[in-house]
């Protein structure tokens, strides 16, 4: 089943947040203790959750992933800091192209505003499928993502452009 990437409409930012939910807590905590998950995906999407989400604060490009006319992944890149912010699909969904697919839509939005590179904080569990597509690892650490809370996060970055040997 094929599938399609577009912007995200207003209406659907809860459904973005409920992916995102689904995602984390499905695939990532295998990688991570639940005081991680919790912070980073907290349950329930509440409507002041959501009004934060749509003030879009980063004026974050947002994408949603569709197979058979159901939203599947999420996405997001923030141009000013050649940032690809977020690529997260349902558990449902992996390995069948979905983030592949939306990774590169966000690489060629990024093309169209003329970035010669993106970068992004992975974590452990999104690592080979980053590095499966092209993204080199930078460095090592730990993000910050509430306080008191930190995750295991693995720089990344790739060049859009090809550059001359």
């Amino acid at each position: 089943m094929p599938v399609s990437v577009r912007r995200m409409r207003r209406e659907e930012a809860r459904r973005f947040l409920e992916i995102h939910h689904e995602s984390v807590r499905g695939l990532a905590a295998r990688d991570y203790p639940p005081s991680v998950i919790d912070a980073w995906a907290p349950l329930p999407v509440t409507d002041d959750a959501l009004r934060r989400f749509l003030r879009n604060h980063d004026n974050e490009i947002r994408l949603v992933a569709e197979r058979g006319g159901d939203a599947v992944g999420i996405g997001a890149l923030v141009v000013a800091n050649a940032e690809l912010r977020a690529c997260y699909v349902l558990p449902t969904v992996t390995r069948r192209g979905v983030g592949s697919a939306i990774v590169a839509e966000i690489e060629r939005i990024a093309r169209e505003h003329r970035l010669d590179h993106l970068q992004l904080e992975s974590s452990v569990t999104a690592e080979p499928f980053y590095a499966a597509l092209g993204y080199r690892v930078e460095g090592r650490g730990e993000l910050r993502i509430a306080v008191g809370v930190s995750m295991r996060a693995i720089g990344m970055r790739k060049a859009l452009i090809a550059t001359a040997t």
